[in-house]
């Protein structure tokens, strides 16, 4: 089996060939196994390995096994030392920090070697791991496809073998490993997963390992096909921050699962967002995250328009006023000139509220604030950032938009005021 074995790992080399392969080695059998079959096969690496400093005196056991091999080897080390415990205080998921902070570090020392490559140790057991996983979770095609062999810089030429032909190979090559005691915890949900769930569906379902990698295979080749189209409508939300009905309308379910997960945002949203397409212009869906571009989706008349804010906690914009004894003859387009006289009371900036009328210069009549930032073509979703400056009396100007006809300075105004809109 050894000698297969080394054909085919020295076969799918070839096939990614690099200056550098980094290798992710925690001490355990997987991982072990990936790092003596490179070196077996002399290629030119680098040892990476993570102490999340979590299993005490087990964990600095794990470290110094890994860094002993690479001294007796000559091959170069690198660790990164964190205590995950600390950011844990203030809340979170233990793997996926966990993750977070692994391929960071994985990342850092790929983007020091443009051509190289990062080696994973994840095999068969673990992809249907995944799939579980990610079904449970409600993910989209992405997730339930698996792990690919190549994922950008990503390597894992273990996946398809399954963790007992693995351990019998490790037998054949004599290998020694280290075993962590946290794998055979079911508080974390893959071990239960691992332990518990999986052996007992395939001890039901002696065909269900073989069903699960054909389906896994028809989810890649779909999402293959259809790569470039979500990639463009990804990107068009991205830049563009909007999605007219008649697009979404042409978007099938699966895709727009994959679209929504691409900007960061719950896959859950998929059904959401086309029931909020049929509510009434303003509604929206919002959701908390650290990461992606967006936090709200609101509908507008015929789209529906992707923010990164609050659409209602705009910034109040502010004025300064001083009065002068006649009107320049160039204008600034952020300063109004006010008569005096016909300004009454106080100025001050507000909202926009529904009915609110003033008198634009231009028109004869009045004119309802929601109708000029129709004709001026504001998105409802943006309506609400709008503010009027106002005297007791009436609205002085819709800022950004018309002037009202009913204060402005004259020739014949002896006082004026000029008052500076900063928005």
């Amino acid at each position: 089996m050894r000698n297969k074995f080394l054909t085919y790992f020295q076969t799918f080399v070839e096939k990614y060939p690099a200056a550098q392969y980094f290798v992710a080695v925690s001490g355990g059998h997987d991982s072990m196994l990936l790092l003596e079959l490179c070196r077996s096969t002399s290629l030119p690496i680098t040892v990476l390995h993570v102490n999340y400093l979590l299993r005490g005196e087990e964990s600095k056991g794990d470290q110094a096994f890994v860094e002993d091999y690479c001294q007796r080897h000559a091959i170069p080390f690198h660790v990164h030392r964190i205590e995950l415990k600390e950011q844990l205080t203030s809340g979170g998921n233990l793997q996926q920090l966990a993750r977070k902070e692994r391929y960071a570090f994985f990342e850092t020392h790929l983007n020091q070697v443009p051509n190289s490559y990062l080696m994973a140790a994840q095999h068969q057991d673990d992809q249907l791991e995944t799939f579980w996983l990610q079904l449970f979770r409600g993910s989209g095609l992405s997730g339930l496809q698996g792990m690919l062999e190549k994922n950008g810089r990503i390597l894992r030429p273990l996946l398809p073998f399954s963790s007992l032909e693995l351990k019998q190979l490790s037998k054949e090559m004599n290998l020694i490993w280290r075993e962590d005691s946290s794998n055979q915890s079911t508080k974390y949900l893959r071990n239960l997963f691992r332990l518990n769930l999986i052996p007992a569906l395939e001890q039901e379902i002696p065909t269900l390992r073989d069903s699960i990698q054909r389906v896994q295979g028809i989810f890649q080749s779909t999402l293959e096909e259809n790569k470039a189209e979500i990639e463009a409508i990804t990107e068009s939300i991205r830049i563009n921050k909007i999605i007219t009905s008649d697009e979404l309308v042409h978007i099938t379910d699966f895709k727009l699962v994959e679209v929504l997960k691409n900007l960061s945002i719950p896959a859950v949203f998929a059904k959401k967002i086309r029931i909020l397409l049929q509510g009434e212009t303003g509604k929206q869906l919002s959701w908390k995250s650290n990461e992606g571009p967006f936090q709200y989706i609101v509908k507008e008349r015929d789209s529906l328009r992707f923010l990164p804010e609050n659409p209602q906690a705009a910034i109040t914009p502010t004025f300064h006023a001083q009065l002068i004894t006649e009107r320049p003859s160039d204008f600034d387009k952020n300063a109004l000139f006010l008569d005096q006289s016909k300004v009454v009371g106080e100025l001050y900036v507000r909202p926009w509220t529904k009915g609110d009328r003033m008198q634009p210069i231009g028109l004869s009549g009045s004119k309802l604030i929601s109708d000029i930032l129709k004709d001026d073509h504001v998105p409802t979703s943006e309506k609400q950032e709008r503010f009027v400056l106002c005297d007791d009396e009436k609205i002085i100007c819709c800022i950004g938009h018309r002037i009202d006809r009913r204060s402005i300075a004259s020739e014949q105004s002896k006082l004026i005021i000029r008052v500076e809109i900063q928005q």
